[in-house]
C-alpha cells in the first residue's frame, strides 16, 4: 500500500499555484479563514505574500502532488482542478493507515472524468486507501464529503472505466447536493 503521507518529493515546488490558500478552512490562533476565501496575504498565481514568515497551519500543510512522487507536473491542483489533501477525519474503521485522501474539484465534474483522473482515483482505491469526493461549496460553507470506496471498488477491480465514470458522476451529484452548513470560525 503506498503511504498516504509520505515526505515532499524533491524538487517539487508550488510554483503559481494558490488552490490551498483559497479552499482550506484555516483555524488557528495567527490566522483565520474560511474555504473559498482566498488567503488575506495570498497575491494570485504568486502565492504567499509572507511565505517566510507564514503560520505554522500553513507551513506544516502541503497537498499530496507536493508528497507523490507518482503523480506528474500535470497534477498540480492550479492544473488539473483537482485537490488531493490528506484527512484523518471520519476515515471508516477498517482502512489500515487511519489516513484518507480527499479529492476536492476545483473545476466542474469534467475535472474527474479523463483516464488520468480515474486512474488515480483507481490506484487510491486499489491500494485500500479512504478516498473521498469534495465539491467545495459556496465560499464560508461546508462542502459534502463522499466516501468513494463502497460504490468504485468493484470496478475498479474489474477495471470498468464506464462503471467508473458513472459512479463518480453520481458522487459528484451527491457531495454538491449535500446540505451544506455556515463555517463559524
Amino acid at each position: 500500500m503506498p503511504d498516504v503521507h509520505p515526505g515532499l518529493v524533491p524538487g517539487r515546488e508550488c510554483g503559481a499555484c494558490t488552490a490551498c490558500c483559497r479552499e482550506l478552512t484555516i483555524e488557528s490562533d495567527a490566522l483565520r479563514k474560511v474555504q473559498g476565501v482566498l488567503c488575506v496575504h495570498c497575491t494570485p498565481e504568486q502565492g504567499c505574500g509572507i511565505y517566510q514568515t507564514r503560520p505554522d497551519a500553513c507551513r506544516d500543510w502541503y497537498c499530496q502532488w507536493r508528497r507523490y512522487a507518482w503523480l506528474d507536473d500535470s497534477w498540480r491542483p492550479d492544473r488539473s482542478g483537482l485537490l488531493l489533501r490528506a484527512t484523518d477525519d471520519d476515515v471508516p474503521d477498517g482502512f489500515a493507515s487511519g489516513i484518507g485522501v480527499v479529492v476536492d474539484v476545483l473545476g466542474g465534474c469534467h475535472r474527474l472524468l479523463p483516464l488520468e483522473a480515474m486512474e488515480v482515483i483507481g490506484a487510491l482505491i486499489g491500494a485500500g486507501v479512504a478516498t473521498f469526493l469534495s465539491v467545495p461549496s459556496v465560499a464560508g460553507f461546508t462542502s459534502g464529503r463522499v466516501l468513494l470506496n463502497p460504490s468504485l471498488e468493484d470496478a475498479v477491480r474489474k477495471g470498468e472505466g464506464d462503471a467508473m465514470r458513472a459512479r463518480l458522476v453520481d458522487a459528484y451529484l451527491m457531495s454538491a447536493l449535500h446540505p451544506k452548513e455556515a463555517i463559524e470560525l
